[in-house]
């Protein structure tokens, strides 16, 4: 990759008429690929113990890293490897408390070195794609790339649709190939697809006018505009996301629970972002969604190695039955009568939810209600086959598994409109907060918050139904600090009188509950999450929840949208 961009850069500044040193191509140990390896390997075997074992009982964790694929991974002139997979890989060592052993994969070599045991996982640049997910299992999103493209700074074109009647270059077999053709597929595309042997054919022809645009991961093109940023630039809107994550053996829950917990110590340290920032020029970061109950530190110790197999899996019995039976907090018709708005929407949502969820799995649904912890009990012991409106929880870890995000709620605060207050620390000359009291915590944690921006506030608790009079009618209260859910109703209710200040003060997640290590059906529910925000559905059902522009935190894992005989679209 490093040889073809010095080249490129040649081609470009010639065809631009720009005169650049070029440096010296780096060595590495395996020359690039010319032409990227899609893998078919698999795994038949069934674990017999996690990995976690052997790290415990040599002190050393084995990770696979790619060295030519900045800025991921580097092998350098001098002998060294860098890159933010090696920072991430060391991160992961020293919270482990082992060694670190880095081991060389390409793209050829990675899944098989793993499938045999010579390496403990990957961190090696690899894409979550839904081909692979029966083969590996994959950790959540340390970094959310995509598939871009790349036109001539005076080029009109703002979006990829703009470029539905001309030319794009690829590289012949690259995964940006795959992607422009779907994408061709999917929109009407009339104009044409040029394939080029490599990066520095493709770059030059965007230089020489042969082609109007480019394609490749965006972490590529960036490298490439920083060569002659004057001449080029790269669209904002993505032709496909690309989430980047750890892969580990198909089922090693303890593994992939380990690495899951290590990016969320990282995320919520700090570090993480850090660690992206440090290889990253720019960009918008994702969230690694944090679990309730995080321990204070991850460690290896704290698994345990066995590998827990469900007795029984639920998609063949789902397919048998026709029926699919999901516990969660759904109100009856006496509770519904007595509920706060905040809780009726959030139990509409909560049916809506699982009805569109389940829609393409041609199933009946059946709705048990029950409480957080009597839900995460029922998908335990069988009694149901999912539950809805549950944290993920690394208390309940041991009980069940969960699928990414589908909601995310969190405290904020509530001003008027024309007020001056943005945060806490306006209102450090003093100020009045209430709070609700159906969230006894929220007092005491608005005088933390108000305590780290160096204010004095005093506080009250009111009904939830009053906090909008409390502001503007009453003069009670300066701002009102409350989950989201249950402000939404009054900034719906006086949307020219009260605002949000941009701040959380704390996020939490909904998601779905799943029987402990049934691969398969975590899978169908993601993709069925997936699927509800592609077309908008899931947006919709947001209504009345969340401010329209809060974004979605779930992970578009890119592949085909059948799986298992269901069609989800």
């Amino acid at each position: 990759m490093i040889r073809s961009i010095c080249f490129a850069a040649a081609l470009l500044c010639l065809a631009f008429g720009v005169v650049t040193a070029q440096p010296e191509p780096v060595a590495t140990l395996v020359p690039p690929t010319p032409v990227p390896y899609n893998t078919t390997a698999t795994s038949e075997t069934a674990l017999s113990e996690s990995r976690i074992k052997r790290i415990v009982d040599t002190g050393r964790v084995r990770i696979g890293i790619l060295y030519t694929e900045p800025p991921f991974g580097t092998f350098t002139e001098r002998g060294e490897i860098l890159g933010l997979d090696v920072v991430l890989a060391q991160s992961f060592a020293d919270l482990w408390g082992v060694d670190l052993r880095l081991r060389q994969v390409t793209r050829q070599t990675a899944f098989e070195l793993l499938f045999d045991n010579d390496v403990d996982l990957l961190i090696a640049a690899q894409v979550h794609r839904r081909e692979l997910d029966r083969t590996v299992d994959y950790s959540q999103a340390y970094y959310v790339g995509s598939q871009s493209l790349m036109v001539r700074v005076d080029d009109s074109a703002q979006s990829p649709a703009d470029l539905a009647s001309r030319r794009i270059g690829v590289v012949l077999g690259a995964e940006a190939e795959n992607t422009i053709r779907a994408w061709a597929a999917e929109t009407g595309f009339s104009g044409g697809i040029e394939p080029y042997l490599t990066v520095d054919q493709m770059y030059g022809a965007l230089g020489a006018s042969a082609v109007d645009a480019i394609a490749a991961p965006r972490h590529q093109l960036e490298q490439l505009a920083l060569l002659a940023p004057d001449t080029v630039r790269i669209l904002d809107e993505p032709v496909q996301t690309e989430p980047y994550a750890v892969v580990v053996p198909r089922q090693d829950l303890p593994l992939r629970r380990l690495i899951d917990q290590s990016l969320q110590h990282l995320q919520r340290e700090g570090s993480l972002d850090q660690i992206r920032l440090d290889h990253f020029n720019q960009g918008t970061f994702n969230v690694v969604p944090i679990w309730a109950n995080l321990p204070e530190s991850p460690s290896p110790q704290a698994f345990s190695t066995d590998i827990p197999y469900p007795s029984t899996y639920t998609i063949p019995r789902l397919q048998s039955s026709g029926v699919v039976r999901i516990a969660g907090p759904f109100l009856d018709s006496d509770a519904l009568a007595s509920a706060q708005q905040s809780e009726r929407r959030l139990d509409r949502f909560n049916r809506d939810f699982v009805s569109q969820l389940t829609r393409s799995w041609n199933v009946t649904v059946e709705l048990i209600t029950a409480n957080p912890v009597e839900a995460a009990r029922l998908v335990a012991e069988g009694g149901a086959d999912m539950a809805v409106g549950l944290e993920p929880d690394w208390n309940l870890a041991a009980q069940v598994d969960f699928s990414e995000p589908y909601l995310v709620h969190g405290m904020r605060l509530m001003v008027k409109s024309n007020s001056q207050i943005f945060g806490f620390e306006e209102l450090r000359g003093g100020g009045t907060v209430a709070t609700v009291f159906s969230e006894p915590g929220a007092a005491a944690d608005a005088v933390r918050q108000a305590e780290r921006a160096t204010a004095r506030i005093e506080g009250f608790q009111t009904d939830e139904s009053s906090l909008a009079l409390q502001i503007l009618d009453d003069a009670n209260a300066d701002v009102a600090y409350a989950d989201i859910f249950k402000l939404m109703p009054h900034l719906e209710a006086y949307p020219n009188d009260l605002r949000l200040t941009d701040d959380w003060y704390s996020r939490a997640y909904y998601a779905v509950a799943l029987p402990l290590n049934d691969a398969d059906f975590r899978l169908l529910v993601d993709y069925s999450i997936q699927a509800l925000v592609e077309d908008g559905t899931l947006r919709q059902l947001w209504n009345g929840l969340l401010p329209s522009d809060e974004p979605i935190p779930v992970e578009i894992v890119p592949g085909p949208n059948t799986f298992l005989g269901y069609v989800i679209d």
